[in-house]
């Protein structure tokens, strides 16, 4: 019985049948698995394999790939947060990890005496993150800088507190100027869906609802009165306000602590203290009695 917990939400009717069918192909012995493995190896390392010692090669393999189809489901559900999240096709994801476990089935050797699941499940997971990687994004990025922007989030993650950029590209042997690059590059790859919607109910519209479509009216507004409001907080105050909404909207307050070099508390009051400031002095002018 495969546990498919993860999958129920977007699972499709063939995709259910899919499972309940891999869930029928019997699992091989050991005796079984290393002969089949045999069998494979011995017909790719020929350099001239006629049609019967083909023939055979094909079936063990095709053999040895069916019996192992659960282990690919259950590679995948670890990944079961991120398939939600970023909206991928559990099909497309299992699929993904058939191929590596394809690749698993041809590179393995059975004369080393470990058992082919143990060396499958690390070419199946290779191959399930990489279309996680290359799928799970709107924006197409490398997986060298993937696999670096997920360093420097364990970095930050860890214990030890803030750390600096250039803490952080000693311990990691690289660059400041390229972790700076991974993380413009991973902060602008999050594109949001126009049918996102605002809030909980329906009549809150989606984000498609607050574009225009170029016919309304166009008045010109001032906001000087407001950048004078902004001038008249403290440097440091117009510094965070700056960094958090403007220069780079949607930075986290831990980066954004990382940046300027402060307790992230500490910038936290700061900011609550400066929105303070600006909505009593700013809240008159918006709603004059």
């Amino acid at each position: 019985m495969i546990k498919t917990g993860f999958l129920q939400p977007c699972m499709s009717d063939a995709f259910g049948d899919y499972l309940r069918a891999i869930g029928r192909i019997p699992m091989l012995t050991p005796a079984e698995e290393l002969h089949l493995a045999a069998v494979v190896q011995e017909w790719l390392n020929h350099a001239h394999p006629d049609d019967i010692l083909e023939r055979r090669g094909r079936r063990a393999m095709e053999r040895m790939v069916t019996a192992n189809l659960r282990l690919v489901v259950s590679a995948c559900r670890p990944h079961q947060q991120r398939v939600r999240h970023q909206g991928l096709d559990p099909i497309d994801l299992v699929q993904a990890g058939n191929l590596g476990l394809i690749r698993a089935v041809e590179r393995f050797d059975p004369t080393r005496g470990y058992r082919f699941s143990t060396y499958a499940y690390w070419w199946i997971r290779q191959a399930v993150v990489r279309h996680i990687q290359e799928h799970g994004s709107a924006i197409r990025i490398p997986p060298q800088v993937m696999d670096l922007a997920r360093k420097l989030e364990a970095l930050r993650g860890g214990d030890g507190g803030p750390r600096s950029l250039a803490a952080m590209a000693a311990e990691l042997g690289e660059t400041e100027p390229r972790l700076a690059f991974v993380l413009r590059t991973v902060q602008n790859s999050r594109a949001l869906s126009l049918d996102q919607r605002l809030g909980v109910g329906d009549a809150d519209g989606s984000l498609l609802d607050c574009v225009g479509d170029g016919r309304e009216a166009h008045e010109p507004q001032a906001y000087d009165w407001l950048h004078l409001e902004v001038a008249k907080l403290s440097s440091l105050e117009r510094q965070i306000l700056h960094l958090r909404y403007r220069s780079e909207p949607g930075l986290t307050l831990k980066m954004a602590s990382e940046r300027i070099g402060i307790p992230r508390d500490r910038l936290k009051r700061i900011e609550r203290r400066a929105l303070d400031k600006l909505r009593h002095r700013v809240g008159p002018m918006l709603h004059p009695a």
